[in-house]
């Protein structure tokens, strides 16, 4: 009897012990073990804001204060800073994981400084423009790998345009004023790809109709991050945009060189 209390009470020892046992011989280093993954950093907003100089001409089929008659442009960035007023121009976004909001504003406001008189007329004329673009989307992070990424949007850019003409006579002056304000719905994609720590390219394409026949905006481009915050990029960038509505046209293509900075927070 004295012997199976014995051998029963080294029984229930060993049943007790072992799952202690096996934890601390889990808890000792292994040769052959991976090393122990790092705390993954909880998921949060990323905001990062940009501001651009874009040098962009113009050129197309305007119809911008009917019922003047179209006018076939092809006005250089030169002479476009020659009458250039100012502009707001710059893109923000906020990612969470995967999910991407995203914005750019291009707001520009050109008029001359002068008063021009046309050869055998007794007035004189001044034409000033000034436009605002404002694109919305919302996109989701398709790849997210750490050589390259790639997103893709669905949004709505939106579009007021405003010219004023201003006919002087002597002391007399006229103004008469068309503006035009319209919608479309955009799909898009941008692919970033690094090819070092700090150097990489960047591609981003949107396309829409609605209230414009259609429209279309590409850019590419190179960057450079000097830290986690601060980054600056330079590349090319052409706007098309074919908007015909009640004898207002505007049938307009944007390019030009684009160089700017971002600020990551």
């Amino acid at each position: 009897m004295l012997r199976l209390l014995t051998l029963g009470a080294v029984l229930l020892s060993s049943t007790l012990a072992t799952p202690h046992n096996e934890a601390q011989a889990a808890d000792l280093p292994s040769r052959n073990a991976a090393p122990a993954s790092q705390p993954v950093a909880p998921t949060q907003w990323v905001i990062t804001a940009s501001a651009y100089v874009w040098a962009t001409g113009l050129e197309g089929s305007l119809r911008t204060l009917p019922p003047l008659p179209t006018a076939k442009v092809d006005i250089g960035f030169g002479t476009v800073l020659e009458h250039f007023d100012g502009a707001i121009m710059g893109t923000v976004e906020a990612r969470y994981d995967r999910f991407i909001l995203f914005g750019d504003i291009l707001a520009t406001k050109i008029s001359p400084s002068k008063t021009l008189f046309p050869a055998g007329y007794p007035f004189g004329v001044k034409l000033e423009s000034s436009s605002l673009i404002g694109l919305a989307a919302a996109g989701y992070r398709i790849v997210d790998d750490p050589l390259y990424s790639i997103d893709a949007f669905a949004g709505v850019r939106g579009f007021s345009l405003g010219t004023t003409l201003s006919v002087e006579a002597g002391p007399l002056v006229l103004h008469t004023k068309e503006s035009r304000q319209w919608a479309d719905a955009m799909i898009g994609a941008r692919l970033k790809v690094n090819l070092t720590s700090n150097l990489y390219l960047s591609g981003i394409a949107f396309a829409g109709a609605g209230g414009s026949r259609y429209e279309w905006d590409l850019y590419g481009g190179l960057g450079y991050a000097f830290n986690e915050r601060w980054s600056a990029f330079a590349g090319y960038r052409a706007f098309k945009t074919d908007y015909r509505r009640d004898n207002f046209i505007y049938n307009a293509l944007q390019q030009g060189p684009l160089l700017g900075v971002s600020a990551r927070f």
